[in-house]
């Protein structure tokens, strides 16, 4: 099912380009320009004028071996006024369809504080383990004219990292406006494997999704449209772009191809279905890497499909050698959105969900072509450098709880406000608090309650973790859709998904304060799975938060100290303030920080049974 345009795009027309690639084995400098230009999304369509990296959407993949430091030179050469059409439609359908699976303003209300927006950048190499100086601190703003000198070591295990824009507050247009690009960091590991590596066998895909405005006659122009409406606040777009171009397709050769995914989508998720004769073909993709890099050992992905929330990263291999020339494959999304996490039925992909904002699912077409047929072996044995931390071995460590919260508006008609709210165990509070309700191995129930300290990025920084020391962060969601937490600087382990029930007053959010009961271990029906997959079992920098859910991570930082952040990735949500931060610290320098804060203000959060 689709829906019916007045001049639709054709699906599967244009090829996959393949992005620019920067190679590094020396140490050196590089200078990145970000420069305004025209980028044509389809062949279809008129060009679009896009901010970029370089000059391509996506930007220049930068490919440099493990410990070879480079210096990049970030030159805003932007011009002109944000190159998209930022609207909040009056009304969530029109003629019964949603107003987001439409192209067009839909008589939506421009906003005109984005329309004055200019070309204001702060570039983000996310994944990436960096002095926070280069880590992209998102009030660290150059204007057009001015240049940043970062230093990336590149000293971390071989990984697809990603850098994009990450300006206070409109994050989400800049990067809609084409600021993102790929890097990927080789080590000896990877290569003795001898996985493929560069064109044409390892491809990048960068997943988006665009809407574009319509002229007065209804046609599709190419201009890009960022809209919302009054009940869905984040921008879920219907057109899928692979590598910046709609609905693309790939001919590959019958032997065994790496693809690197990335969701760079603003807010919407992906969960992909590869279908053959209308069927789902999982059997052929094995993955072996996530954010961080090589699983210990390769894994099928999940049978309804592979979730990828924003920022998400998947390293896959996909044997096409049994196949015959002129076989079709198709790469679908089957994810509604908002999402929550539900289950679906991988036989569904293909079909349209306007109720999910889902109007077109087609990603990606794929046909065999002739060419050399080989099946490569995939190793049993991926990485050897990291194994899995028990909750055994994180008796006594420091437990940090974040509830993710909305709040809705005092405003009438504006967004409601979403916030990560840093809690403290404090059993004796009268002030509202979280009670975790957890069950114990002896069939008993403990019981802790939790004080909000703070709601709002810029309030005072609570969170000082200490160098080399692991800790348990504890993501307890309060709210009905699936958020995407990223941390800075290093990767994390996933612990453990905690079903829950939520039962939370009507007046328990306030501007300061959080009220809730959750229940840890009850799972309520609610068609979510709340399991870890096995593809959660690496190293990660983003992890899915289902409703329901408490997801637990461990957090390590290892090598740098300073000011970093954590938020929510969907980029709509960071920009209504769902972002905090933390400072790491050498344990040393611990007994000097009474000067910024008293010994009452920072409790110890330790907990003997972790």
């Amino acid at each position: 099912m689709t829906l019916s345009l007045k001049h639709p795009l054709t699906p599967f027309v244009d090829t996959l380009p393949i992005p620019p690639r920067l190679v590094f084995s020396e140490p050196g400098r590089a200078v990145v320009r970000l420069e305004t230009a025209e980028h044509r999304f389809h062949r279809d369509l008129s060009p679009s004028r896009v901010w970029t990296y370089g000059g391509s959407v996506p930007g220049a993949t930068i490919e440099i071996n493990r410990g070879v430091e480079l210096e990049v030179r970030w030159e805003n050469h932007l011009t002109g006024r944000l190159p998209v059409v930022v609207t909040v439609a009056p009304e969530y359908a029109v003629d019964g369809v949603p107003t987001q699976c439409l192209p067009g303003r839909s008589g939506g209300v421009p906003d005109t504080a984005a329309a004055a927006l200019s070309g204001y950048s702060v570039v983000h190499l996310h994944g990436a383990m960096a002095q926070a100086s280069s880590d992209g601190w998102t009030e660290n703003i150059a204007a057009p004219g001015q240049a940043v000198l970062d230093t990336y070591p590149n000293d971390q295990r071989a990984a697809m990292l990603w850098y994009h824009d990450h300006v206070m507050g409109v994050t989400r247009f800049d990067v809609y406006a084409g600021l993102a690009g790929l890097w990927i960091v080789r080590d000896d590991r990877e290569r003795e494997l001898e996985l493929p590596e560069g064109p044409p066998y390892e491809l990048t895909l960068l997943l988006t999704d665009r809407n574009f405005d319509t002229d007065d006659a209804g046609n599709l122009t190419g201009d890009l449209l960022h809209k919302t409406d009054p009940e869905v606040m984040e921008c879920f777009s219907p057109f899928t772009t692979v590598n910046g171009t709609i609905w693309p397709h790939l001919d590959v050769e019958p032997t065994t191809y790496r693809f690197r995914l990335l969701n760079g989508s603003n807010a919407r998720t992906y969960r992909l279905v590869l279908t053959r004769d209308g069927e789902p073909d999982h059997q052929r993709i094995t993955q072996i890497g996530t954010e961080g890099g090589l699983l210990q050992a390769p894994v099928s992905i999940p049978q309804q499909g592979l979730v990828l929330a924003s920022a998400e990263r998947a390293d896959l291999l996909v044997d096409f050698s049994d196949l015959a020339p002129g076989t079709d494959l198709t790469l679908w999304n089957s994810a509604s959105a908002p999402f929550d996490g539900t289950a679906v039925d991988p036989a569904s992909a293909g079909r349209a969900d306007l109720e999910g904002l889902l109007p077109y699912p087609e990603v990606l077409r794929i046909r065999v072509k002739e060419g050399r047929r080989s099946r490569r072996r995939v190793p049993r044995v991926l990485a050897t450098d990291f194994r899995r931390t028990s909750r055994d071995e994180l008796s006594g460590a420091t437990i940090r709880a974040i509830a993710l919260v909305e709040q809705e508006s005092k405003s009438e008609g504006a967004p409601p406000m979403l916030t990560m709210r840093e809690l403290v165990l404090d059993p004796g509070t009268d002030e509202p608090a979280i009670t975790l309700v957890e069950p114990q191995a002896n069939g008993e129930e403990r019981v802790t309650r939790w004080r909000t300290v703070a709601t709002r990025f810029e309030d005072t920084t609570t969170f000082f973790p200490m160098l080399h020391r692991p800790e348990i962060w504890r993501l307890i969601n309060l709210t009905g859709d699936t958020h995407p937490i990223h941390l800075h600087l290093d990767p994390f382990q996933v612990l453990d998904r905690h079903p829950a029930t939520v039962d939370q007053p009507a007046d328990g959010i306030t501007t300061g304060g959080t009220s809730a009961t959750v229940r840890l271990g009850h799972a309520p029906d609610d068609g979510i799975s709340h399991e870890l997959d096995d593809n959660e079992l690496g190293l990660k920098d983003t992890v899915r938060v289902n409703p329901n859910e408490v997801v637990d991570i461990v957090v390590r930082f290892a090598v740098f100290c300073g000011r970093y952040m954590y938020h929510c990735h969907i980029l709509e949500h960071e920009d209504h303030d769902m972002m905090r931060p933390f400072v790491v610290m050498p344990p040393e320098l611990m007994p000097f920080m009474d000067m910024h804060a008293s010994r009452e203000d920072m409790p110890d959060m330790r907990m003997a049974d972790s």
